[in-house]
């Protein structure tokens, strides 16, 4: 192998070189032999664009916190704190605000992404979040009128949620163009379990932060450090190898692709050819404090989440990435359905349990609330939002049940949905329709995730909390029929061949069964 290093803690073997074509069943392509790849470069083209997935996953978790925050009168510190309290559709906007903001900047992308290139756009990601989180925390400046207040938030969202989409599109993308082929799937998958740390860091944040007054800007201010960060380590950070030889600069392609592999051979350039859960997040302080739950249960089933990312992760390029997509899937449904029936039986939530406090007891609404001794409470105004003397009670089965459900429905997605669906995104596209096949694959993740992060607090409130739970199953079982019957199987190959299986597919191979 020409170029190779001996040994070196710096350096790592990228692919066996010894290969017989006769044996390759993907098409007679002998695979790429490269020398051994830089450890210090193979971890920073994965970690500063997934810094863009950890601020994204972050904003899940914080604004969990934030909502209940903002439903608070007494440590809202906004004007405006109960007209959103008062509208779940206001709600549904400040949650998925980010998440349009995402659809407007894939489609953005789909655009401009060739003339961008990959780490163009996440250095873009990167300053749109910084400025996405100023605005979001000028929104609670306490002497804006409500209108200033909630437009400035709103346009927080959106703004922060455009460098989502440009961060979405760029990372994968670029990680999956500049790892090394033989930990391709592992660094694509982590970027997932970034996601997820970013998750389990906005729920602590916004734990620590749930008793303070005004402490929902904090939560959304912080981001700004991790953004810069971002920015200016992809500033320092080589193009795209294969980006460069698809916009015809393959005489740069070659010191960008020796960032990753320091003695690339020579034929290696010749070698780069051209040839879609979260909603539940956005709400779980909600849920959690509906059946009584402190939300310090989110802290919780946040490292549950990223512990079932990392078996995901750890195991792709084993058990494959058609199968995770379905164990995943099943687990999915399966709490689904739990959830659906549980929510059927008498539920009374922490907000009803609230607007129906008399000066002694909460019995008389319903028995399933309990009443703080330690309360005082003006019982002439029963809908005041600092009369909060009745909450829902302690663990019972329905609650039980409640919390399993929501552990196994988040396990089921992060083993499967999670990270497979954005390493697919990675690396089933040819180089020539990589960057616009990605943002349509985003543009309809982002776009799915729009409706139902809008619409779970909306469709609570018309037609039920178990309603909406078999719905979300019902379409659950539609994505178990099309992996089944449409995604193929691509773990150990590589990017040439799983183009080559493409084209049979193509030429009508099923997929079932495989």
């Amino acid at each position: 192998m020409r170029g190779a290093r001996k040994g070196g803690p710096e350096t790592q073997p990228l692919l066996d070189a010894d290969h017989d074509p006769s044996q390759d069943d993907h098409g007679g392509k002998q695979r790429l032999s490269m020398p051994r790849y830089s450890t210090w470069g193979a971890f920073t083209v994965f970690l500063f664009p997934a810094l863009g997935g950890l601020l994204f996953g972050y904003d899940i978790g914080a604004t969990s916190g934030v909502l209940e925050q903002l439903k608070s009168a007494s440590v809202a510190g906004v004007s405006w704190q109960r007209t959103v309290s008062e509208s779940s559709v206001l709600q549904g906007t400040i949650t998925s605000g980010v998440v349009f903001g995402a659809v407007v900047g894939s489609l953005i992308c789909f655009r401009v992404e060739r003339r961008l290139g990959r780490r163009r756009e996440i250095i873009l990601a990167a300053a749109l979040y910084a400025l996405g989180a100023v605005v979001e925390w000028l929104s609670g400046v306490t002497s804006f009128s409500v209108g200033l207040g909630i437009s400035l938030l709103l346009l927080g969202r959106l703004t922060y949620g455009i460098g989502v989409g440009f961060a979405m599109h760029g990372a994968p993308a670029y990680i999956g163009e500049m790892s090394p082929p033989s930990i391709r799937g592992l660094l694509v998958g982590m970027k997932e379990a970034f996601i997820v740390v970013g998750i389990l860091i906005g729920y602590v944040v916004g734990y620590l932060l749930e008793d303070t007054v005004g402490g929902w800007r904090t939560s959304y201010g912080i981001a700004v450090g991790p953004a810069l960060i971002q920015l200016v380590g992809m500033y320092f950070m080589p193009p795209s190898a294969r980006w460069l030889v698809l916009t015809g600069r393959s005489d740069k392609a070659g010191k960008s692709l020796a960032y990753v592999t320091p003695h690339v051979p020579d034929h290696a350039l010749e070698d780069i050819q051209i040839t879609g859960q979260p909603s539940v997040l956005y709400y779980a302080d909600s849920i959690f404090a509906d059946v009584g739950l402190s939300s310090l249960s989110s802290i919780f089933i946040g490292a549950f989440k990223l512990l079932a990312t990392l078996t995901a992760v750890f195991t792709a390029d084993k058990r494959g990435r058609k199968t995770l997509l379905s164990v995943g899937c099943w687990m999915m449904l399966i709490a689904l359905v739990a959830l659906g029936i549980t929510f059927f039986f008498d539920y009374v939530s922490s907000e009803e349990c609230n607007e129906y406090t008399d000066a002694t007891s909460c019995a008389n609404f319903n028995s399933k609330c309990e009443f703080a001794s330690d309360c005082v409470c003006d019982d002439t105004d029963s809908g005041s939002d600092a009369c909060t003397c009745c909450s829902v009670g302690g663990l019972d089965a329905q609650k039980i049940v409640i919390l399993i459900a929501m552990f196994v429905y988040i396990g089921g997605y992060q083993v499967g949905f999670g990270p497979i669906v954005w390493l697919l995104i990675s690396e089933l596209f040819p180089l020539e329709l990589r960057g616009k096949a990605i943002s349509v694959a985003v543009v309809a993740n982002f776009t799915s995730n729009l409706l139902v992060t809008f619409l779970f607090p909306v469709e609570m409130d018309l037609i039920g909390t178990s309603w909406t739970f078999l719905i979300f199953a019902v379409i659950d079982l539609y994505a178990l029929w099309f992996i089944y019957t449409r995604v193929p199987e691509t773990k150990g190959l590589t990017l040439e061949q799983i183009e080559h299986l493409f084209q049979r597919i193509a030429d009508g191979e099923s997929m079932r069964g495989k």
